[in-house]
C-alpha cells in the first residue's frame, strides 16, 4: 500500500502542511515536530514520489555533475560529498564521467539539459567555458578552476593553485635542496596544470634558483604519466653530491614516479625528494607517506552544491559569485 503525507502526518499528529514544510525545509519546523515526522516516515517506510514532486514544481530535482575521470580519487571525494548533501536536501545526482575528453565532455551537458537537470556542477571542465555558458541556461557551478569574467548565472569555486604551488618552491628551498624536477600535469588544457608550474618556478626564481636547475617535463594527472616520466629522469639521474626535489602535479602521479623510484632501487628521500599535489585519502598511507599540498575537494564540493541549490530554491542568479579556498602543505615522510 502507497504511504500518503496524510498517512505520515496522522502518526506523527501533525498538519499536512507541517509535513510538506519538513520534507521541502521551505518553512521552518520545530526540531520536536521535525524529529516526530522523520520518525512516522521510516516507522511507515515513506518514498516521495518524485514524478508528482515534479509536475507540481516544474523542478525535476536532480543535478547535473561532471568529472574528466572518476577513477581519479580527487573527482570521487568530490563526487561523494556532491551526492550526500543533494540526498539530504531532497535531490538526486546525475553523474558523467568524460575520460578527460572535450568532446565527450559537450556531449554529456547535453544528455543533462535533455534530461531536465535544474543545475549542474561541472567540475575541472576541459572544453571551451565560453561553450559551456553559451550551452547552459540552467545555474552552473564551476569548480576547481578559476573564475572568469561573465554575466551568465554562473558560480566559481576554486582553490588557489599558484599559492599552494609556491609552497612547495619555499619549503624545497627551505630544506636545502638545489636540484628540482617539475613533472608537470596537461599545461595546454588544464589551467590549475599551469598555475602549479607558474607557482613553482616563480617562486624558485625568487630564491635565486635559475631554469637550469630545474627538469621539467609535461604529462597528465594519471598515475601512468607519473610513472613514465620518472622513469625518463632516472635515465641520467645521479643522486650525488646532493639529491633532487620532484614536485609533482598530483598525488595520482606522484604514485605513479615513486613506483617508478621504487623500481630503480633509488631510495625516498634519501636519493631523490617527492612531493605531490592534491592530499587525495591514500596519499598518507603510501610508503614513505606522501608530502603533498591539501587542495580541498570536499569544501569545493560542499560550496558547489550549496550554492547551486540555494540558487535553483531561491530562483537567484549565480552570476559575479566566486569562492577561492586556500591550499595547505602537508608534511609527511617523502621530502
Amino acid at each position: 500500500m502507497t504511504v500518503t503525507i496524510k498517512d505520515i502526518a496522522k502518526s506523527a499528529g501533525v498538519s499536512t502542511a507541517t509535513v510538506s514544510n519538513v520534507l521541502t525545509q521551505k518553512k521552518y519546523v520545530s526540531s520536536e515536530l521535525e524529529q516526530r515526522v522523520y520518525r512516522a516516515i521510516e516507522e511507515l517506510g515513506y518514498r516521495p514520489n518524485l514524478y508528482a514532486r515534479s509536475l507540481k514544481t516544474n523542478r525535476s530535482y536532480t543535478i547535473g555533475v561532471h568529472v574528466p575521470d572518476i577513477v581519479n580519487p580527487f573527482f570521487s571525494t568530490s563526487v561523494k560529498t556532491i551526492q550526500k548533501e543533494a540526498n539530504e536536501r531532497g535531490y538526486q545526482i546525475m553523474l558523467y564521467d568524460s575520460d578527460s575528453e572535450a568532446k565527450t565532455e559537450e556531449q554529456n551537458v547535453n544528455s543533462m539539459l535533455s534530461a531536465h537537470v535544474d543545475g549542474i556542477i561541472s567540475i575541472a571542465p576541459r572544453m571551451e567555458l565560453s561553450r559551456l555558458f553559451e550551452m547552459v541556461e540552467v545555474p552552473l557551478v564551476i569548480m576547481d578552476r578559476p573564475p572568469v569574467e561573465t554575466d551568465r548565472n554562473v558560480a566559481f569555486i576554486y582553490a588557489d593553485n599558484y599559492r599552494g604551488a609556491a609552497s612547495v618552491a619555499d619549503y624545497l628551498v627551505e630544506k636545502g635542496y638545489e636540484r628540482f624536477i617539475c613533472l608537470a600535469g596537461p599545461v595546454g588544457l588544464v589551467s590549475n596544470a599551469q598555475s602549479r608550474v607558474n607557482g613553482f618556478m616563480d617562486t624558485l626564481a625568487r630564491h635565486g634558483v635559475s631554469p637550469a636547475q630545474c627538469d621539467i617535463r609535461h604529462g597528465d594527472f594519471t598515475f601512468e604519466s607519473g610513472y613514465e616520466l620518472m622513469k625518463q629522469v632516472l635515465e641520467g639521474y645521479d643522486p650525488a653530491p646532493k639529491p633532487a626535489a620532484a614536485f609533482v602535479g598530483s598525488d595520482f602521479m606522484a604514485w605513479g614516479a615513486m613506483e617508478a623510484l621504487k623500481e630503480k632501487k633509488v631510495k625516498i628521500p634519501r636519493d631523490m625528494g617527492v612531493i605531490g599535489y592534491d592530499n587525495i585519502y591514500y596519499s598518507s598511507f603510501l610508503y614513505p607517506p606522501l608530502t603533498t599540498v591539501e587542495n580541498p575537494s570536499r569544501d569545493m564540493a560542499l560550496n558547489a552544491i550549496r550554492l547551486l541549490l540555494d540558487a535553483v530554491e531561491d530562483l537567484r542568479s549565480l552570476a559575479g559569485i566566486s569562492v577561492t579556498l586556500r591550499s595547505t602543505l602537508i608534511v609527511r615522510k617523502s621530502c
